[in-house]
């Protein structure tokens, strides 16, 4: 599609409905899970199609929440008193009631303000989730040397959980000089406690080193187990491998129940694709408002294909008001995070001057951004609008996407 013609509404709705549909389908791509400045992609949980399995980053475990019902505001204010005061408990319940939603919406640099106070006290909890936030950057720029610190102080105390997110980053080599040895020493404490994510990470190198692979079944069998110890990644891994019927026999009531363990946990996988269950009506009646209150949440902890079809969702008026500031702004979080689809969406807006200031030198750079990461559509547009650029603003735009491109 030639994207200078896309300012006439009814075909830009109608070639971004097709993009919608796509991206429910099979996601942005290569996108990096929530980050703020990565140098390295994280890796997602397994889809349930393969049976390789990327390392995963490091992950929250169940936070402490304020009890269901929803708090009222009384308690919510009761609770803010305590932990002004210095409780440590009411410190962490708060910072869990901010990162999980439990509010009505997440909340990330709240949760972070307040899991810090509790994790300064030697909270372990909190230490833990502080670390898993800075890990992913979960709303939250990510910061790789703060993670690893609380993870360190976390594991020094025997938790396992944060004995095995410390092993991936020495694995993964974030924030820290990959080293096999210590992240497989850090996963053995915890496999010595009974962590199923640690078992799975032991396993996996056991495998590798006599070059064979974990059935689906040997996969689901440690997701399974990690799901029970409340492992979000876990959980989402699980519903997806229900989903697809991939190492366990295919089951949408079974998908559903581990997608919603992991987003009451306010995990923005799980929220996303359990947005995508209401949207398409995959075993649940079909609940358009609810799908949006659980991609906002999603969104708003920094999940990037979450914000692409929530932006779709403004732009198209699907469930919400049209708007194409709403829209353009939530592309934009979504293009930086290096959402392929997004950032072609993102240099439409900018060409069309659709929610912001017409700026073609923008246009470009996204564009062109958008084709190197492998989206389709985008690199006809960028040949297109260069035709109306000199090369000195060519240069420029291309700068700009130098400058910005996630590196591996």
């Amino acid at each position: 599609m030639n994207w200078r013609d896309s300012v006439k509404p009814a075909a830009l709705k109608l070639a971004c409905t097709m993009a919608l549909v796509l991206v429910v389908a099979s996601g942005c791509g290569p996108a990096r899970e929530p980050s703020g400045g990565d140098s390295k992609p994280v890796s997602r949980g397994v889809e349930g199609t393969e049976t390789h399995v990327e390392r995963p980053a490091p992950r929250p475990r169940r936070v402490v929440s304020p009890p269901r019902p929803r708090p009222g505001q009384d308690e919510i204010a009761n609770l803010k008193a305590n932990a002004e005061a210095g409780d440590v408990k009411a410190q962490s319940a708060l910072a869990a009631y901010y990162a999980t939603g439990r509010g009505g919406s997440i909340n990330m640099p709240e949760a972070v303000k307040w899991y810090r106070a509790a994790a300064a006290q030697g909270d372990v909890q909190a230490q833990y989730n502080l670390g898993v936030i800075m890990a992913q950057g979960l709303g939250v720029p990510r910061n790789d040397q703060e993670a690893l610190s609380w993870f360190r102080q976390a594991a020094q105390q025997g938790d396992r959980m944060a004995q095995y997110n410390l092993g991936l980053m020495y694995a993964n080599g974030q924030g820290v000089a990959a080293d096999a040895a210590e992240a497989n020493n850090w996963f053995q404490k915890a496999a010595e406690q009974g962590d199923a994510m640690a078992q799975l990470q032991l396993a996996l190198a056991a495998a590798q080193a006599t070059n064979s692979s974990l059935t689906p079944e040997a996969l689901a069998a440690f997701y399974l187990k990690a799901a029970e110890q409340g492992y979000p990644e876990a959980q989402t891994a699980l519903g997806s491998m229900y989903v697809k019927g991939t190492g366990v026999e295919q089951n949408p009531a079974e998908a559903l129940k581990w997608y919603t363990e992991a987003a009451d946990q306010g995990d923005p996988k799980a929220l996303h694709w359990l947005a995508v269950t209401y949207l398409n009506g995959d075993g649940v009646p079909q609940d358009i408002n609810q799908a949006i209150q659980l991609y906002t949440k999603a969104a708003d902890a920094g999940y990037a294909l979450s914000q692409y079809n929530l932006g779709m969702m403004y732009f198209l008026g699907q469930g919400v008001e049209h708007s194409d500031e709403q829209a353009f702004q939530l592309f934009q979080k979504s293009a930086e995070q290096n959402c392929a689809v997004a950032q072609r969406q993102l240099g439409s807006f900018y060409e069309s001057g659709l929610g912001t200031t017409p700026d073609l030198v923008e246009a470009y750079r996204w564009y062109s951004q958008a084709a190197a990461n492998g989206d389709q559509q985008a690199g006809p547009a960028t040949n297109a609008l260069a035709q109306r650029l000199t090369p000195d603003q060519i240069q420029e735009a291309e700068a700009l996407a130098r400058s910005s491109t996630v590196q591996p």
